[in-house]
């Protein structure tokens, strides 16, 4: 799983290539009050993004495979970062982002049980399970930082 993102002149807009070949395109950008053009979502709304595409993508795949009549799934996901003093209000070993995930699942044909294991299955989605372990950030050094 690859992405690049670059950024030119004096804009936030940000071009985006991701995909094994870098095939697919994306732009990100900040809202016009932060100085941005808007022309896409920021980064934090991406990251929501990857965390529901993840979330509905692994819900339908289990649903295939146990065979489930799964009409439809829908993720809505709001990231936000907590200022200082609401991060103090939250106590110790607080961390300073804050995602709500709610999954509304469809489908008239599926029992309680099935709809409970689906919540528990959509807490495997890869993005999900790397959001709450965290992650090893390692930085290349390009040529143009050891300038």
């Amino acid at each position: 799983m690859k992405a690049v993102a670059r950024i030119t002149g004096k804009t936030f807009r940000t071009d985006i290539r991701a995909g094994i070949d870098l095939e697919h395109k994306l732009v990100a950008d900040e809202p016009t009050d932060k100085g941005g053009e808007n022309a896409g979502p920021t980064a934090m709304e991406l990251l929501a993004a990857a965390l529901g595409a993840c979330t509905v993508a692994t819900l339908r795949s289990y649903a295939n495979i146990k065979g489930l009549e799964l009409e439809g799934v829908e993720v809505d996901v709001d990231v936000q970062r907590r200022k200082p003093s609401e991060q103090q209000e939250a106590g110790e070993g607080a961390k300073a982002t804050v995602i709500r995930k709610k999954i509304t699942i469809k489908g008239d044909k599926l029992t309680n049980d099935q709809r409970v294991r689906m919540l528990e299955i959509a807490e495997k989605c890869p993005v999900n399970k790397a959001l709450l372990e965290g992650v090893d950030m390692i930085k290349d050094q390009g040529a143009s930082d050891l300038l």
